[in-house]
């Protein structure tokens, strides 16, 4: 027979409040290293390679992982690196 919820008790751990400051500092930061990662040639040849293994070993996961993970990371870097050259030659 299960124990009776206390009803005193709270269902949230409680936590101290953050300024709006520190927060979006943070956001920043983590949002900047994302897109860092994202953009990293090194992250689209992973994907790539996984993508390719998964083609030619197992159809029927690696068809839907290339058409949906590797192509659309394919396309977003290399839209990073024309956004790159347009700075570059906008200089």
């Amino acid at each position: 027979m299960a124990l009776p919820w206390p009803q005193n008790a709270p269902t949230l751990p409680r936590f101290a409040p953050v300024s709006t400051t520190e927060t979006t500092r943070a956001h920043r930061l983590d949002l900047a290293r994302l897109r860092a990662v994202a953009t990293s040639p090194v992250t689209a040849l992973v994907v790539m390679v996984l993508g390719l293994a998964g083609l030619f070993v197992v159809p029927t996961i690696g068809l839907p992982f290339v058409a949906l993970v590797v192509l659309p990371v394919v396309v977003h870097q290399l839209r990073a690196e024309q956004r790159a050259n347009l700075r570059r030659s906008r200089r």
